[in-house]
């Protein structure tokens, strides 16, 4: 996190407040008039720079409390109108002890809101749960209390401590009243609890004694049923909207529910399947084929109405050209594969297919986006890259900000290297070392040298000779590392992540994408493991799934083969949604693969449960990790100051 201003004197505070009065002063523009959650000092409901302008100028002339108010006024007249620079430095001048309850909880929505926008996180949090706040809440006017609340409940989720914002959006729901609140609430609610596995809901679905949640996460796990088609989901809202029919989501349901009808209405008749049955690719072609139709069998068996399949084999001689053109002269009404890079990169080169086409891979990145065809061509696969990116994500956003990155020589490790890298920087963070291993590495030195253990005693042996005395040392690692991401197998992470501890980093946090386990749980082979977090195919905990059961009991996968098969279902389910992830992006299909939603450049993102490896098994982390003092930095607002 960027360093924080200390307080000023009061002559050099002053000095800054006008300053910041004079320079908006001189960069007015006509700006929109948004409303405003507090009324300036002429009683308008809307304020434009012009106010912002006089309430700080005027500001400077009045005694506390009236000065923190104005500049509190005009820090949130500033951020409403999109000037978070400038609505910081109003904000940083305001005393909040001076305050009175509605005031101070209106300063931590506005300065709470500004310290999120600048990937503050923690900051954010910790203002907008101050302890003087517990006791003012039945205090609080609706319109300063609800967005408050949405902020806590919004950086809660954002750092994956879903317990907790799953217990403010509770808190909201009994305090919105107007339909706009109550619906936007409710769409929030719906994505935090279809985050968690069904395992999870099914648990809190039969123990909650609390009677609202209960139709809640019954309701989530109707969104993440991932063995249902459109129409059985269609059916299970309607029961669930007859037994549950005075809750707030009959009334009002989330987006994606309310998108189901019409989705039923567009779907496909006719399927065609194209994946390599044969040749090099054969055998992940199957997997995938049976994953698919095991969805497929398993929509039969609910009583689901379902499309006709049809399969071809593009694993053999025939141009692929002539299979795909073959499918749609059968009557096939949208087509999902191939699985071969290059032939989606064929597919992504043509100016216009015929009929909607889900691939199950994605081409290789030619860097030219004038190529993509949103509208008729999605791609989907089980790429590293969006792994590593949402590693990438999480670890900033949990603090961290100085990273070290082991990864194995394999082609799927160093891509994903490359992909957390790139997205790590974006972010704001830097790399300190990037280090390649090998399947015959030596580990042990591995970790010593990136950690530079010989460099610190070799400091030690140095400064023994000059001092001539005896000396207790320990060796010290380096300091400008504060996580580490491993890209590896099973096998090595089992070797590196004990190298680490021994090395003096076992207070970092490891961090690893869902290639670290290896799919079936042996605690004692997996101790060696404990610690670390990693992404996960939801399909590890869903094991009540029908589709899942069925692939088990049939094909009895090997876990290196169970993410094709849940790739398999998974298009089964997703090929039917495409139009509502086109119509609205920031919707998610949730799957056995992950949160599935569509980017601009008709690519499948997919976001994966968090998991953390607990006394040799992978459990769903839900919460919040406990963290330092050191990175807790406790926010003390006392006067202006800001300081950690």
């Amino acid at each position: 996190m960027s360093a924080l201003s200390r307080r000023a004197t009061p002559i050099v505070t002053r000095v800054a407040a006008g300053a910041l009065a004079l320079a908006l002063a001189a960069c007015q523009t006509q700006s929109p008039q948004p409303d405003l959650q507090m009324p300036v000092e002429t009683g308008s409901e809307t304020a434009s720079r012009s106010d912002a302008v006089r309430l700080l100028r005027s500001a400077e002339t009045l005694p506390s409390p009236m000065r923190d108010e104005q500049r509190l006024q005009a820090a949130a007249i500033l951020y409403e109108l999109g000037d978070n620079a400038t609505a910081r430095e109003a904000a940083i001048q305001v005393e909040p002890e001076h305050l009175d309850d509605v005031q101070y909880a209106r300063y931590a929505q506005v300065y709470g809101n500004l310290l999120a926008a600048e990937d503050e996180f923690f900051r954010a949090l910790d203002l907008a749960t101050a302890p003087r706040l517990d006791a003012t809440w039945p205090r609080l006017p609706a319109d300063t209390a609800l967005p408050l609340r949405d902020l806590r409940a919004d950086l809660w989720g954002l750092l994956g401590d879903l317990d907790s914002a799953i217990a403010e959006r509770r808190q909201i729901a009994d305090m919105a009243e107007s339909e706009e609140d109550i619906a936007a609430n409710n769409d929030d609610f719906w994505q935090l609890l279809t985050q968690l596995p069904s395992s999870e809901l099914h648990l809190r679905a039969d123990e909650s004694v609390d009677t609202r949640m209960r139709g809640w996460y019954q309701l989530a796990l109707l969104g993440r049923d991932t063995q249902t088609d459109i129409s059985s989901q269609l059916t299970a809202l309607s029961r669930w909207r007859q037994q549950w029919p005075h809750h707030s989501a009959a009334s009002h349901p989330p987006q994606a529910l309310r998108l189901l009808e019409q989705l039923a209405a567009q779907r496909p008749d006719r399927i065609a399947l194209l994946l390599p049955l044969s040749g090099p690719l054969g055998s992940a072609g199957r997997a995938i084929r049976d994953g698919f139709m095991a969805a497929y069998y398993t929509a039969l068996d609910a009583g689901a109405p379902a499309p006709a399949v049809q399969v071809y084999d593009t694993g053999t001689d025939q141009p692929f050209e002539e299979v795909y053109q073959s499918a749609v002269d059968t009557g096939a009404q949208a087509i999902v594969g191939p699985l071969d890079k290059r032939k989606v990169a064929n597919l992504l080169a043509t100016e216009k297919l015929p009929v909607p086409t889900l691939a199950l891979n994605y081409a290789p990145d030619s860097g030219d986006d004038s190529a993509r065809l949103t509208d008729d061509l999605v791609q989907f696969g089980l790429a590293i890259e969006d792994e590593a990116r949402q590693v990438a994500r999480h670890a900033y956003r949990q603090g961290h900000r100085q990273a070290m990155v082991l990864a194995t020589d394999a082609g799927w490790g160093q891509r994903g290297a490359k992909a957390f890298r790139e997205e790590w920087e974006r972010q704001g963070g830097s790399v300190s070392i990037i280090r390649t291993f090998y399947d015959n590495s030596n580990f042990s030195k591995m970790v010593s040298d990136a950690l530079l253990i010989e460099d610190s005693k070799s400091r030690e042996a140095a400064l023994r000779r000059k001092l001539a005395a005896p000396l207790e040392f320990t060796p010290r690692r380096r300091g400008d590392v504060d996580m580490i991401v491993t890209l590896a197998q099973p096998d090595q992470a089992r070797q590196i992540n004990p190298m680490l501890t021994f090395f003096y980093a076992g207070d970092l946090p490891i961090y690893a994408t869902s290639q670290v386990f290896e799919g079936d749980i042996n605690r004692t082979r997996d101790r060696d493991m404990n610690g670390i977090h990693f992404t996960a195919l939801p399909w590890l905990f869903e094991k009540d799934n029908h589709t899942k059961k069925n692939i088990e009991q049939q094909a009895s996968p090997a876990p290196a083969f169970a993410r094709l098969y849940a790739l398999g279902a998974d298009a089964f389910r997703l090929y039917p949604r495409l139009p509502m992830l086109r119509q609205f992006p920031q919707q998610q299909v949730h799957g056995l693969t992950g949160a599935l939603s569509l980017d601009a450049g008709g690519r499948i993102v997919r976001e994966q449960i968090w998991a953390r490896i607990d006394e040799g098994s992978p459990v769903p982390v839900t919460t919040a990790e406990p963290r330092s003092p050191e990175e807790s930095g406790e926010l003390e607002l006392t006067g202006n100051r800001e300081t950690l």
